[in-house]
């Protein structure tokens, strides 16, 4: 009798099925790539922007281009810190130009200027309010506070374009233009007459600090002041006024101190001038910085020797200790306004 089972197959060995085969075969492969990448990792070099390539022990040269790094532990790193090389501070020699330079002939009047002079002074904002340079702000120009052309705007490129320190002197808040044209919104105004503008012994106008359409102003002339170039802003008359009938001035409206409302203009100003590498300074008298601040102006040289970057003061050469030692506290630098230049030291001489 037969067995049971499948005829044909009894003691049958078949071959394995190929898919096995190339299956043991790609993981030969892959353990091969595997011993090679790592076998070759010592010959990786990373470069600057983080891609990387081999550099075998026959291949490699010298290379004009700029050396690749090689992968190093984190023991092996050696950190360099390199501190940029201190600037000298150069110290201020600066003459005041007469404003009449931008007449014309300012080419003439830098050259006729000493070697020492490193810095060159001009007025383009009078006490009057007149903008001596062409600008294009229609508040200036709606006021009818613009009083430079073209010829003045030659001048002033002239000026920007020479190898001196370009100082602009602004006029900030006696200005009669502005006031006159905005004086309930931006002028100090009398206590006796309602909105009518308070007038100086000399019968100019002041603006108000403490009024934000006067501090707009002043900083959109700074701003547009700054765009030409100057190297420096040099504020004048920046205080409140201290001459003529002050006890007819109506205070009635602030809604600040004197001190927080020129604090306020002088952080608008910074602000105005933000885009610009621009250096700002302002004039304060002797005896108000000596004093540590005026009542009457309400200049505090604590709040403004922190805001600006220079304080510049009229005064003589045997006032220059006591001024150095007040101004000692802050880092704003001194520079005295005299009529000769001094041996050392900073100045600017002023006609």
């Amino acid at each position: 009798m037969r067995k049971s089972g499948t005829r044909g197959y009894s003691g049958y060995r078949g071959r394995r099925p190929s898919g096995k085969r190339w299956l043991i075969l790609a993981l030969i492969l892959v353990l091969i790539a595997a011993v090679i990448f790592l076998a070759a990792q010592r010959y990786m070099v990373y470069n600057m922007d983080g891609s990387y390539r081999f550099e075998l022990p026959w291949s490699r040269h010298v290379s004009s281009a700029a050396p690749a790094v090689q992968r190093r532990s984190p023991q092996d790193l050696e950190i360099v810190i390199e501190e940029p090389e201190p600037v000298a501070d150069v110290l201020l020699h600066a003459q005041e130009l007469d404003a009449s330079a931008l007449n014309g002939g300012m080419t003439r009047e830098l050259e006729a200027l000493p070697e020492s002079v490193n810095a060159v002074a001009i007025r383009l904002k009078t006490a009057e309010g007149d903008l001596l340079y062409p600008s294009a702000l229609t508040d200036a120009v709606e006021a009818r506070a613009v009083t430079g052309g073209s010829i003045a705007r030659s001048a002033i490129e002239d000026l920007i374009g020479s190898d001196r320190w370009a100082i602009a002197r602004i006029a900030a808040l006696h200005d009669s233009r502005f006031a006159a044209a905005h004086a309930a919104e931006a002028a100090i105004l009398q206590k006796a007459y309602r909105n009518t503008v308070w007038y100086a012994p000399d019968s100019s106008y002041y603006l108000a600090p403490e009024k934000e359409p006067a501090r707009e102003y002043l900083s959109a002339i700074a701003a547009e002041v700054a765009a030409m170039g100057f190297d420096e802003l040099l504020f004048d008359e920046f205080g409140y006024p201290t001459a003529g009938r002050l006890n007819n001035i109506d205070a009635s409206a602030r809604d600040m101190t004197q001190q927080e409302a020129l604090s306020l203009l002088a952080d608008n100003l910074r602000e105005a001038v933000s885009d610009y590498d621009v250096t700002l300074s302002v004039v304060m008298d002797e005896a108000t910085v000596l004093a540590g601040g005026s009542e009457q102006s309400g200049q505090e040289l604590s709040a403004l020797a922190v805001r600006f970057d220079r304080i510049y003061v009229p005064t003589t050469p045997e006032g220059i200790p006591a001024l150095q030692a007040a101004l000692l506290p802050y880092t704003a630098e001194l520079v005295p306004i005299l009529a000769e230049p001094l041996d050392e030291g900073a100045y600017l001489i002023s006609p």
